[in-house]
């Protein structure tokens, strides 16, 4: 028995020392290999971001090829419209000339006179005119061949150019066309491929034509792209100046164009690279992620993988160290090295530790200037529950122009060495103030200032003292010597702190301050953005559900009493409720959705105005007259409907007349075709009668506010008296708008005006 004791006994301490062997193994073995799974963790992330760079890469270059194309379209489309005024103009002086007598030698120099000054693309563009023969009689970039015959004259592909010219202008549809070809940029010997359209002009047998260079479509390609993302760590370098940003991009030094075909990687000491070129434009498009950022994926990553082991370590330890005790007396040898692994354990755990502080300095420390950065920021908001905050935006208020002048390296100088300023005069100042001020940088020329049991005048005088010391500090880089304007937006609300401090900063611009805090006038500026976003929703809501509805009130001949057309009024109706203009317009013109606003409600009424065969009055805005894309759908769409005798533009005063070039040019369009024009709300704004003489809309409709005021004021009645025998020499019709009386309506009958319209006379209506 005591034999079968010992073998038990014998037994039960060889498997429980096994088990702890196990036990002990497991540990070591997560202690040995840990290194080695870290050093794993940063290979994986290193392929990750290669990976991740060389997608960014292709997105971009994928980019280009299709950006190329739609640039190509657009300007294409830019050069026709343009090429299209010029002649518009030719042949609005030629007309003119006619008219007046003059001879054909005084029209043609008064066109040329007017051409030459013709510019577009920012003065890259220039009209030129040459005979159909081959003489040169118009090229401002160039006067020196102009009166020489170019009809053999070749490019620099051997194309006989001015053939392909006439070509196009006698056969081609419309007498117009595109013409590609190679010809020398404005000022420079540089040869360039150069996009043309041309144009008839039937009366001296003229082609009248304007092009685009594929460089400055490359250039504006590249800024496309690159505004485009933005978002993204990218970036575009011409090879061709390649030299010129050696300093730039030194990372570049001793690369071949065949090694960054295939693609690289580069590591410098901030960031990782990758590189690819574009052979097709001879571009090097690369994207970046610094090493920060690679840390701080490391740094997550290891955390995940360390947590889980530490567990596993802590489970495996706990249970080891019971079985120990147990069988202390027999495993005592196993104890020891238990301890000893424990003891490891914890000095990992300390280095792990440590490794984590540091990491997390890197993940809430901005890179520039050394302070904590917007994230943490936040964390210390939630830290900080219970105390009295109080927090300042602070903002270098003249940084853009200074950035303009010393470029992107010497603004990250300025804004380090602010920093490190702000910092020690906050700490100076906060000594007899305030123990417990933090100070970050938000973003940008943005820092923060937050502030513990303050009261709301002693924070707004502790942020005045902190901007006259730095204002009054002399700051200098590349030996020039400047001085900053700081200026600072104050907030107390924790709830909506980084906004308000934001909305306050912006006020305190306004009224010239160094320092304003927010309070309740602004909270209705911080109501009204809630608004205007909760707008912005339904608008879109409504352009996606066809929330968009056209309501019709009559606009009454007031010698016969009946409607002779109808003014189409927009709404948006969206969740039940209906939005009127004063709520959405301005909305709406501020978020960019105005256009498609009101593109959507022209269809509607032209589609009123084909059915129901009425006349229909719309209204247009200065953003609709100066989008050259809008007026092209414009009379598109009136040529497609077949209704342009039926439609009348109406465009406010004070927007016609603030554009007389542009208001001309879709007058001269539309009257071709038919249309009508209309002066809205005249005599509200500029009142111009010598702009109305020029431009000589078909209607005039006289503000509401003085028809309003008739029954009340001689003066007001003696205005309208005169506005209406000015239109009646200029054979322009009148409506008086807001008739809402009879009394109003006997007036303008007396007044003489044509046409009237108002509640009285009739009501906006969904349906005819």
């Amino acid at each position: 028995m005591k034999s079968l004791v010992g073998k038990y006994e014998r037994g039960l301490y060889l498997l429980l020392g096994l088990v702890g062997l196990v036990g002990l193994f497991c540990i070591i073995y997560i202690m040995f290999f840990r290194h080695q799974i870290e050093d794993a963790v940063y290979t994986s992330v290193l392929n990750q971001s290669r990976t991740q760079l060389e997608n960014q890469v292709s997105q971009i270059i994928s980019l280009i090829e299709r950006e190329e194309q739609d640039g190509i379209n657009y300007f294409k489309s830019e050069v026709k419209q343009e090429v299209e005024n010029a002649w518009a103009v030719a042949q609005a002086i030629y007309l003119y000339g006619k008219a007046h007598h003059f001879r054909d030698s005084t029209i043609k120099e008064l066109i040329k006179q007017v051409l030459s000054k013709y510019s577009y693309f920012n003065g890259q563009g220039y009209i030129f005119i040459d005979s159909v023969k081959g003489t040169v009689i118009l090229n401002p970039k160039f006067p020196q061949i102009e009166g020489k015959n170019f009809w053999n004259w070749k490019d620099l592909k051997g194309q006989f150019v001015h053939r392909k010219f006439e070509e196009i202008d006698l056969y081609a549809p419309n007498n117009e066309g595109f013409v590609t070809y190679y010809w020398y940029l404005p000022g420079t010997k540089k040869p360039d491929e150069k996009i043309a359209f041309v144009k008839l002009f039937k009366p001296y047998n003229w082609i009248i034509g304007g092009g685009v260079y594929r460089s400055y479509i490359n250039d504006w390609v590249m800024h496309h792209v690159l505004t485009i993302s933005n978002s993204f760590n990218v970036f575009i370098l011409d090879n061709g100046k390649r030299i010129l940003r050696e300093k730039e991009y030194k990372f570049l030094k001793g690369l071949t164009l065949d090694q960054l075909k295939e693609g690289v990687l580069i590591k410098t000491p901030e960031k990782f690279y990758y590189l690819k070129y574009y052979p097709e434009w001879d571009w090097i498009v690369g994207a970046y992620i610094t090493g920060n950022e690679i840390l701080r994926k490391v740094f997550y990553l290891k955390e995940q993988f360390l947590s889980t082991a530490n567990r596993i370590v802590i489970f495996l330890t706990l249970g080891i160290f019971v079985l120990v005790v147990i069988v202390s007396g027999g495993l005592y040898h196993y104890y020891t090295n238990l301890v000893n692994a424990i003891k490891e354990l914890a000095a990992k755990r300390r280095d792990l530790l440590k490794m984590a502080r540091s990491l997390r300095i890197v993940a809430y420390k901005d890179e520039i200037t050394g302070l904590a950065n917007r994230r943490k920021f936040f964390e210390d908001l939630r830290n900080l529950e219970g105390h009295n905050l109080h927090f300042a935006i602070v903002n270098i208020r003249n940084f853009r122009d200074l950035n303009e002048l010393f470029g992107f390296e010497g603004g990250n100088r300025i804004l380090a060495e602010f920093a490190s300023t702000l910092r020690r005069v906050v700490k100076a100042r906060s000594k007899g103030d305030c123990k417990r001020c933090r100070v970050y940088r938000i973003r940008g020329d943005k820092f923060g200032v937050l502030g513990c049991d303050f009261n709301d005048s002693g924070f707004l005088d502790f942020i005045k003292k902190v901007i006259k010391n730095l204002e009054s500090k002399d700051f200098s880089y590349n030996n020039v010597n400047f001085k900053l304007d700081v200026v600072a937006g104050i907030s107390k609300n924790k709830d909506n702190m980084l906004i308000e401090a934001e909305i306050a900063e912006e006020e305190a611009k306004k009224r010239g301050l160094d320092a304003f805090m927010f309070d309740e006038d602004l909270n209705v500026i911080f109501k009204q953005l809630e608004e205007n976003i909760k707008v912005a929703t339904q608008l879109k809501k409504a352009l996606a559900e066809d929330g968009v509805v056209p309501v019709f009130q009559p606009i009454v001949d007031l010698k016969t009493g009946e409607p002779v057309k109808y003014e189409a009024l927009m709404r948006i109706k969206v969740d039940g409720e209906v939005l009127s203009p004063g709520v959405f317009l301005p909305v709406a013109k501020k978020i960019s959705i105005y256009r498609r606003l009101s593109r959507k409600m022209m269809e509607k009424a032209f589609e009123v105005a084909k059915e129901r065969g009425v006349r229909i009055s719309v209204n247009l805005s200065s953003e609709d007259l100066a989008g050259g894309s809008m007026v092209n759908w414009i009379l598109t769409a009136l040529k497609q409907y077949g209704i342009a005798d039926r439609i009348t533009f109406e465009v406010v005063e004070t927007e016609a007349f603030s554009d007389i070039k542009a208001l001309e040019n879709f007058y001269f369009k539309i009257k071709e075709i038919g249309a009508y024009l209309a002066i809205d709300d005249f005599g509200s704004g500029y009142s111009n009668f010598e702009y109305l003489a020029t431009v000589k809309p078909d209607f005039i409709k006289i503000d509401g506010s003085l028809i309003k005021k008739i029954p009340q004021s001689e003066e007001v009645e003696k205005l309208i008296k005169y506005i209406v025998a000015y239109c009646k020499d200029l054979n322009i019709k009148t409506v008086a708008e807001f008739i809402s009386s009879e009394e109003i309506l006997e007036k303008v009958k007396e007044l003489g005006i044509d046409y009237g319209q108002g509640f009285y006379l009739g009501k906006p209506v969904e349906e005819i």
